[in-house]
């Protein structure tokens, strides 16, 4: 069967980066089971070019990528493969595993995966047409005659021996590397709470029970860094992900063992605060290959950051990490949010407060982005905060939200100073200045002047 993968990539140009891991994987597993798997990556909607691009790949059937950025582009989409291919038409990524019956209302859609796609779509794919053995495909939502068929999500693997290693060559060799030069590499699977996906009509589904941690072999993961970096020469190092793949400090020394002996090559990771020991942290700095370690802090507010964000992570649990991490002479990161819902002067104060506490090596501030499906979603439109378009004010480096105690230009100035109010706290004090000076057609002193001259956010 030609199954054709589509991509939407709102901002290709300012992305950089469009390689997804689960597209990938998908390929991956599709050719595995005898499957013609391509991809096709689309900044716009384009129906002329993509009629045309269809009648080359003359796909069987089609799994259209959405992430909730690219969710208004990819509907676009959907309604054109919908007029010109008689395919059918299978969406999976974290939109639809969080929206599946918005997902659903898109034209041509049959079926939307609410579980990992290379645990759902292949097995679609290959279940009879006839009787029920399709429609009841675990980890998949699918519309038949009497309705939707909402299937329970799919089980973890029990090992991942036999999953094949990601099909990079789906993308052109200069979109796999970030715009450091690092290649993302996934070592495990699982460890995480998965949201329950929300349902309008019928009754809710059952609660999906996390999928515990689950290691590839390490034979696999070398090999697909040896490769990685013997095809890309330039290549800084890796991004290894999974938040929760030092949760097993035996599996990990075995790692680094082999990873030194084998490639050396720096790497850059994030991870859970509740993983990160100081018998951990001694792993990760033994050998000095780990470059920095990030971990998402979100807000000082622990309403923010645990009932908004969904993070569940404690002050201290943070504090325990980041310390770890100084005492084995690991370089941290921490990542927080600016304006989410309940954002306020005070909680922006609080963020700064926790940010000197943990004395993190790098701040990096990030404007909020209310994802549809989850608690800060929810929050911020019963409470009328979304602006006209999220995505779009999102991507063009303004707030999602008009949130009633901090303006835009509160919102666009924190997410400036704070990278630097911890460690340079004159720059802090110097952007904010040069902020109130308005040029016109909405620049500032800031970005015309002291931007550029600016150093990186860092420890000295």
């Amino acid at each position: 069967m030609r199954v054709l993968l589509v991509q939407p990539a709102a901002d290709l140009d300012a992305q950089r980066n469009p390689y997804r891991h689960e597209v990938a994987l998908l390929g991956a597993v599709l050719r595995a089971r005898g499957h013609d798997a391509s991809l096709l990556i689309l900044e716009s909607c384009d129906e002329a070019a993509l009629d045309a691009d269809l009648t080359g790949a003359a796909p069987d059937a089609v799994a259209l990528y959405v992430e909730s950025l690219s969710a208004d582009l990819a509907r676009r989409i959907a309604d054109s493969l919908a007029r010109i291919t008689g395919a059918q038409i299978l969406l999976f990524g974290p939109h639809p595993a969080r929206c599946p019956d918005d997902c659903l209302s898109m034209s041509g859609v049959q079926a939307v995966a609410i579980s990992p796609a290379d645990r759902a779509i292949p097995d679609y794919l290959d279940a009879p047409h006839e009787g029920l053995e399709q429609l009841k495909t675990p980890g998949l939502w699918i519309k038949c005659e009497s309705g939707i068929m909402r299937n329970a999500p799919a089980r973890p693997p029990e090992s991942l021996t036999d999953e094949p290693p990601p099909a990079r060559d789906l993308y052109l060799s200069d979109l796999v590397l970030d715009s450091g030069g690092y290649a993302e590499v996934c070592v495990a699977r699982g460890g995480e709470t998965t949201e329950t996906p929300s349902s309008t009509p019928g009754p809710p589904p059952q609660p999906a029970a996390p999928w515990p941690v689950i290691h590839r072999p390490l034979r696999s993961i070398l090999q697909e860094m040896f490769n990685l970096a013997e095809e890309h020469l330039d290549m800084a190092g890796f991004r290894i992900t999974n938040r929760r793949w030092v949760s097993a400090p035996e599996w990990l020394a075995k790692f680094a063992d082999a990873y030194a002996a084998r490639l050396g090559l720096p790497f850059r990771t994030v991870l859970a605060p509740r993983d990160v020991t100081d018998a951990v942290a001694l792993l990760l700095g033994r050998r000095g290959d780990c470059e920095e370690v990030l971990i998402e802090i979100g807000s000082g507010s622990t309403l923010i950051r645990n009932d908004i964000l969904d993070l569940e992570v404690s002050a201290g649990d943070l504090a325990a990490a980041f310390a770890a991490l100084r005492r084995a002479g690991v370089r941290s990161a921490a990542r927080v949010e600016i304006g989410a819902p309940y954002e306020t002067p005070a909680s922006l104060d609080e963020t700064l407060l926790m940010l000197n506490r943990l004395k993190p090596d790098r701040v990096e501030a990030v404007l909020h982005f209310p994802a549809p499906g989850t608690r800060a979603y929810a929050a911020a439109r019963e409470n009328g905060w979304l602006v006209g378009d999220p995505a779009a004010a999102y991507r063009a480096g303004r707030p999602a939200l008009a949130l009633p105690a901090l303006s835009e230009d509160d919102l666009i100035t924190a997410r400036e100073t704070v990278p630097y109010a911890v460690h340079h706290p004159r720059a802090a004090a110097l952007i904010r200045l040069a902020r109130r000076a308005k040029i016109g057609k909405g620049r500032t002193l800031f970005e015309l002047v002291v931007k550029p001259f600016l150093g990186p956010p860092v420890r000295r």
